[in-house]
């Protein structure tokens, strides 16, 4: 029988850096938890000012109280009203259009600002008619603030890296 004295234990009794490796692999889920935390964060904030701005400009629309409205002036509106949305009137993209019954309601896909791209993509924007249904989708680009990390790499991208913000709203213009 082979016998160590204390002073010359084994490799893997020796306790030394254990909390180092302990640390080592529960940083990385650590990390990933609180990134996924802020990235969902600061995307619902996004969407919920972006549904503001919608809102407000599409009530104004409704009771008549901003007539003539082009795209610009709506995206500009929005925009302000949104506020915390970076570079708003450049990644936003508007459409507005009426719908007539239930096969009016639009099954093509949401059109965005593609940031690679310097063609701008091709909206419809027509204010309508009196007592008309009118739908609105606005689309915003934004980046991932942690697009390598927990949920800023699942979510689904564009070809810049850009991840979608909808916004939708459907009104009746007021007489």
């Amino acid at each position: 029988m082979i016998r160590r004295s204390k002073d010359k234990r084994g490799f893997w009794h020796d306790g030394a850096g254990a909390a180092a490796v302990e640390f080592a692999l529960v940083i990385p889920m650590l990390l990933m938890i609180v990134g996924s935390t802020l990235e969902a964060g600061w995307i619902m904030m996004q969407t919920i000012m972006l549904d503001r701005g919608l809102d407000q400009t599409v009530r104004e629309l409704r009771v008549g109280s901003f007539a003539n409205p082009t795209q610009e002036l709506m995206r500009r509106r929005v925009c302000a009203r949104a506020m915390i949305l970076a570079d708003c009137e450049a990644h936003l993209a508007l459409e507005l259009f009426p719908i007539n019954g239930s096969s009016g309601y639009p099954s093509d896909a949401q059109r965005c600002v593609n940031r690679n791209s310097a063609v701008a993509p091709v909206l419809r924007f027509t204010p309508g008619g009196r007592m008309q249904t009118m739908f609105v989708r606005a689309c915003y680009v934004v980046s991932p603030i942690t697009p390598g990390l927990g949920l800023g790499l699942l979510l689904p991208k564009d070809d810049s890296g850009a991840i979608r913000i909808i916004a939708k709203s459907g009104f009746v213009n007021e007489p």
